[in-house]
């Protein structure tokens, strides 16, 4: 992904953005309201541009800080119960939501432009023609403000659901995933480089983007091929290696340029980085299927929406990767491992829940009898959760409800 477009889906998902923007244009529709007064018909001046449009605000002001705080503190139980019922990973997803943000903006946006209103016009900043304007610019706001309300209520209602964290999950996944099977090397092509020069991290943290548009741009200017190394979702330290330019050196601007491609944080990212949003569901179904939660239904919901997604992905890859980046060489995700985020929790954790283990292993039936790459890692998962059943079952009768589920 251009990093350019990482850092404007990383800045808009941040409640505060929004939330100044609604601020700001809030405040601009209060003090431009005069600037239009000039094309209001007389009449309406008189009809509208009374004492009307100042109780309005007036309401308006007085009772949108407290919905503000309201939902602010809603929010922030939201978060906390998502944080402890299914994983802190999840939580972010809940100040990310655009429902929600949206929400928040619209409350902080509109208290803010009531409160300008009403200062100007007891600084007598408008004309009959502007307290009209101010008067049908309020009604809208009244009208926005009641629809934000009733969508918020609506949203509070599924919020800090278990299902409904493992549906947005589900949704960041699989798009990271399409983008993913049809870009397998990142834009690149596979090959390793055996020599060359390794462009080390100057930081310590996980890679949470590549920019494959910039790699190639610094390989045609050194003329050699370049190797990503620290794919996205890799934890790198200060000094290790993220890339290797197939050259003996590589100068500063070189050097410069590789890094500028790599974005670092201290934790993994959904864009370009599928594996994390499997792993996050493995880590819900692993939670509950705790002792202290024991909640099965949670992992049988989980492990279907990892076949779908496992679907998803055998389909995407059958699709022609473009390889617009000819320089860049990169390693392709392994079947493996995706199988192992998602469902590896469960077989490890679920291993003595009947209910949780006869499911993964229908699942992994289902992929097995399917030809195509999951196929036998599928099967070699089902064998191994039919060795930790057996450890984990000292009942032969749900041992026997297991066995019955074949592979």
């Amino acid at each position: 992904m251009n990093r350019w477009k990482f850092y404007w889906l990383r800045l808009t998902r941040e409640l505060w953005v929004r939330a100044s923007a609604y601020a700001l244009l809030g405040v601009a529709a209060a003090l431009l309201a005069s600037v239009a007064a000039r094309w209001v018909p007389e009449s309406m001046a008189e009809r509208l541009g009374g004492e009307s449009v100042e109780q309005i605000l007036t309401i308006l002001a007085s009772s949108l800080l407290a919905v503000a705080t309201f939902s602010v503190g809603a929010m922030v139980t939201a978060y906390t119960a998502v944080s402890q019922g299914a994983t802190p990973r999840v939580a972010a997803l809940v100040t990310s939501d655009g429902q929600t943000q949206r929400s928040l903006a619209t409350f902080v946006g509109a208290f803010l432009y009531a409160i300008v209103a009403v200062t100007a016009i007891n600084a007598s900043y408008y004309g009959a023609g502007g307290r009209a304007i101010l008067f049908l610019v309020s009604l809208a706001v009244v009208a926005l403000v009641a629809y934000r309300l009733l969508a918020w209520i609506n949203r509070l209602s599924s919020l800090a659901r278990i299902g409904h964290m493992i549906d947005l999950v589900e949704d960041r996944t699989r798009d990271a995933l399409v983008a993913r099977a049809r870009r397998p090397f990142l834009g690149g092509r596979p090959g390793v480089l055996q020599t060359g020069f390794l462009i080390l991290s100057d930081k310590t943290g996980y890679v949470q983007n590549i920019d494959p548009d910039r790699l190639e741009s610094a390989a045609d200017a050194g003329d050699c091929d370049i190797q990503v190394l620290a794919a996205p979702g890799a934890f790198v330290r200060r000094g290790e290696a993220l890339a290797r330019v197939g050259r003996e050196y590589a100068d500063e601007k070189m050097r410069s340029e590789v890094h500028s491609a790599f974005i670092l944080g201290p934790s993994r990212s959904y864009d370009q980085d599928p594996r994390f949003g499997l792993i996050v569901l493995g880590e819900i179904a692993a939670k509950a299927l705790s002792p202290g939660i024991n909640d099965p239904g949670t992992a049988i919901q989980v492990i279907g929406a990892g076949v779908r997604l496992l679907d998803l992905w055998s389909e995407a890859k059958d699709g022609d990767d473009p390889s617009p980046c000819a320089r860049v060489l990169a390693a392709p995700l392994a079947d493996a491992d995706l199988l192992d985020d998602i469902f590896g929790q469960i077989a490890r954790y679920g291993a003595g829940d009947v209910p949780a283990t006869i499911r993964l292993l229908k699942a992994l039936r289902s992929l097995a009898a399917t030809p195509g790459p999951m196929q036998r890692p599928a099967r070699d998962m089902a064998r191994d959760l039919m060795t930790r059943a057996r450890q984990s079952m000292p009942i032969p009768a749900d041992l026997a409800r297991v066995r019955a589920v074949k592979v």
